[in-house]
This record gives structure tokens, C-alpha cells and sequence, in this order.
């Protein structure tokens, strides 16, 4: 007989819950007490068990070492093998590893999916989020969620923490208290960050996650217009055009901001004012959701390789845009950090409808530097996350609207500042 202890915090994992949600800050045995309810309930019967994460390269990358690990520690190396990518029980059970971002589509073909644990998932987008909940459609099927809070605005808190989370949820916070078994090294670690950053113990310990995130690009100047009131109520100026900044996606989302502009003071008053986000779409998508929005539309705005033609058409995605009505002025190839330099202009004289841009704003509040963990310091490059889509098409608004055109049409000779409520 082979008996397996859990923290008492994780008796739920083995009721009957559609999505069983755990969270909280490090030392709280999440993963670890994930792997071996699995490999327990694998155990006693056969089960199905997609191990998914929203970046996954390689097998390296996926909690299979976890799992050998405690296939090894509670002597059940002969009940389950191992293959290169997968683990498999002497009953049927398999485990299967696969990355979300990339092989979120390709996930609707998985067949017989019992339980799905999705690990860090922190870093997962809402689109990965929408797909994988259909995706999972077996009787009594399970999705399992496990992450260390970051971002107040990632997904995954907003879905299953902020907001009310779907039937048949269960949610907990866990954290080094819940664990029996606390190691004293991790102990001092704990006590140590206490000590010297109370604010980065109530992140890294408490599991409380951060406004603006450790190596944020905008969090600050998100901060400032949230407090001067320029995150709120922004109507549609009747008088001033409607212009778009796009970031295309090819097997990935397609991200784009419609925004006005007034000239005044330096770098004139932005006004964003709507935004819209899809995947698996093609342009006519795009250009059919831009005419039920019924704007006056400007300029449209898109990256460089817009101009690159596609191997199947022949045709550039620039020109095919052309036949469906959209004329697109594309934004200067500049490197990354000149476009994010230009983009914080762009933020310090911008207002944002905080309804109709919400996803937006959740990308431009998230969007942050890579971490380079074998340095223990950020990289000057931004992390490709769910975020980067809402960010890098903000970041064409700013490099590519050419401003002068927008100036000259104005007809009115005098505006009331804008209130924003």
C-alpha cells in the first residue's frame, strides 16, 4: 500500500470541482501537492491528464521532471514509465505536456482529456484561457490551476480571483502556512525579505500581487494618469477622426487600438478610445469589425512586415488590406526600446476609455522587461507574453500617426478640454 500526504489545504483536489484553483505565494507546496494528487488519482483509475503552461519550447520546460521526481520519492517507478514525452500507467493513465500560446488550436484536438493542470499560470492570456475551458469537454473532466500572483492584471487573477469564477470553481489562496513541511531553509529566506522589503515579502511570500509589475515599461505613467483622472470616460469626439494602430498576428491574436488626436501642448492630447482583440481571424475579420463600429476613420497604422508578401497569394498582407478598403501607413522600423521611448511620450498626454479599452489597458499595465533568470537580473527586452500584442500595437500608434494630417482636420475653432468622468 502506498500512501501519499498532502497539506490539508489540498483535500479538495480530490472532490469534484470543475476548476480547482490554487494560489498564494512561494513555500505553499502547490506544485508539488498538484503532481502527487495526480499521480494518486492516476493511480486508482485510469485518467487522461493534460500538463499545459502558456510557453512551453521543450519537454524541459514541463513539469514531467516534477512528476518523475515524485513517481521516484513514493516508489511508484513500477506502476508508471516514462517516454520522451509522456508518463504512462500500467492501467491506461497517460500524461501528456504541451504549450499554450503556440498549440492552443491544436489543443482542440486532443480527445478523452480528463484533467488538465495548468501551471504558472500566471503568464497564461485570456485567449488561452477562452479555448482551454471547451477544449476540456469529458464528463466530469477537471481543469487545475495553479500560480504565484504577479500582475493585479493577468487573466487568471481577474477571472478566478477579482471577479465572480465560473460554476463549479474552487478557489484558495495557500501559502507557506498551509504547509506542514515548510523546509527552515525557505523559513529564513522568508524572514530575511521581510526584513529587508516588506513590499517585495507581501508579493513573493504573501502571494499579493503588484499593481505594477517588477520591470514594468508604463506602470508608473499608468499610475499617474489613473490618478490626474485620465483613465475613465473618454467619448468619441463627433469632430475629429477615428485613427487605428494594429499589431497583425499570423497564428497568433491580432491586437488594435482606435484612437483621436488634438493637437495641444508638446505632444498633443491622444485619446483612446476603443480597442479590439481576436485570433484566428483574417483581415477580412478586421475590416467587417471596423465598419459595424460605424467611426470615421483616419489613419490605419501597421508594423513594417506588413509589406512582407505571403508564400500562398503572392500579395503582401498591405495589399490585401487595399482590396478590403484599408490604406495602411506603416510605422518606422525603429528598435524596440526607441518604439517603448516613444510610447511613454505618447502615455504622458494619453486618456483612455476605461470600459472600451479595458483589455487594452490590462496589456500596457502588464507589459514588462524579461527576466534572465541565470542572471537574476531583467533583460533589456520585453517578455512575449499575452501582453505584447496590446502593447506593440500601442507602441505603432506612437512611431507611425503621422500628426500633422491629423491636425489639419479641425474644424471646429475652439475645443472645451476634455472630461473625462
Amino acid at each position: 500500500m502506498i500512501e501519499a500526504q498532502l497539506p490539508d489545504a489540498f483535500r479538495e483536489l480530490f472532490r469534484p470541482h470543475r476548476y480547482k484553483v490554487f494560489y498564494g505565494g512561494r513555500g505553499g507546496a502547490k506544485s508539488q501537492s498538484f503532481a502527487i494528487a495526480l499521480l494518486m488519482l492516476g493511480r486508482q483509475r485510469k485518467i487522461r491528464v493534460l500538463c499545459a503552461r502558456e510557453i512551453q519550447k521543450s519537454i524541459d520546460e514541463s513539469v514531467k521532471q516534477l512528476l518523475e521526481d515524485e513517481i521516484d520519492r513514493l516508489g511508484l517507478r513500477g506502476f508508471y514509465t516514462s517516454t520522451k514525452m509522456e508518463i504512462r500507467g500500467a492501467n491506461g493513465t497517460t500524461f501528456i505536456f504541451s504549450g499554450l500560446r503556440i498549440n492552443v488550436e491544436s489543443l482542440k484536438s486532443f480527445k478523452g482529456v480528463t484533467h488538465c493542470w495548468i501551471e504558472e499560470a500566471e503568464t497564461v492570456s485570456e485567449r488561452s484561457l477562452d479555448i482551454i475551458g471547451p477544449t476540456i469537454r469529458e464528463e466530469g473532466s477537471e481543469i487545475w490551476i495553479s500560480f504565484n500572483p504577479d500582475r493585479i492584471h493577468a487573466p487568471v487573477w481577474q477571472r478566478f480571483v477579482v471577479n465572480t469564477p465560473p460554476t463549479g470553481s474552487y478557489v484558495r489562496k495557500v501559502g507557506w502556512q498551509d504547509n506542514p513541511w515548510f523546509p527552515a531553509v525557505l523559513n529564513q529566506e522568508r524572514l530575511d525579505c521581510l526584513r529587508a522589503d516588506p513590499a517585495k515579502y507581501d508579493w513573493i511570500w504573501e502571494g499579493n500581487p503588484r499593481l505594477v509589475a517588477e520591470g514594468s515599461y508604463y506602470g508608473k505613467l499608468l499610475q499617474a494618469a489613473d490618478s490626474e483622472g485620465r483613465i475613465g470616460r473618454v467619448p468619441v469626439e463627433p469632430n475629429l477622426l477615428v485613427h487605428t494602430a494594429w499589431d497583425l498576428g499570423v497564428s497568433d491574436s491580432t491586437a488594435i487600438w482606435f484612437f483621436q488626436y488634438l493637437p495641444a501642448g508638446r505632444f498633443g492630447e491622444w485619446r483612446f478610445v476603443d480597442y479590439y482583440e481576436a485570433s484566428g481571424e483574417g483581415l477580412a475579420h478586421y475590416a467587417a469589425v471596423l465598419a459595424q463600429k460605424g467611426y470615421r476613420y483616419g489613419q490605419h497604422i501597421g508594423p513594417h512586415d506588413l509589406a512582407v508578401r505571403e508564400l500562398g497569394s503572392g500579395k503582401s498582407r498591405i495589399e490585401t488590406a487595399r482590396g478590403l478598403g484599408l490604406n495602411f501607413t506603416i510605422a518606422r522600423n525603429l528598435p524596440v526600446v526607441d518604439g517603448i521611448e516613444a510610447a511613454r511620450q505618447v502615455l504622458a498626454a494619453a486618456w483612455f476609455d476605461k470600459q472600451a479599452c479595458g483589455k487594452g489597458l490590462a496589456c500596457l499595465w502588464g507589459y514588462q522587461r524579461e527576466y534572465d533568470d541565470a542572471r537574476s537580473c531583467f533583460k533589456t527586452s520585453p517578455l512575449h507574453d499575452w501582453t505584447s500584442h496590446g502593447a506593440d500595437a500601442f507602441r505603432y500608434a506612437a512611431t507611425g500617426f503621422a500628426t500633422p494630417a491629423a491636425a489639419r482636420f479641425d474644424p471646429l475653432p475652439a475645443r472645451k478640454p476634455l472630461r473625462v468622468c
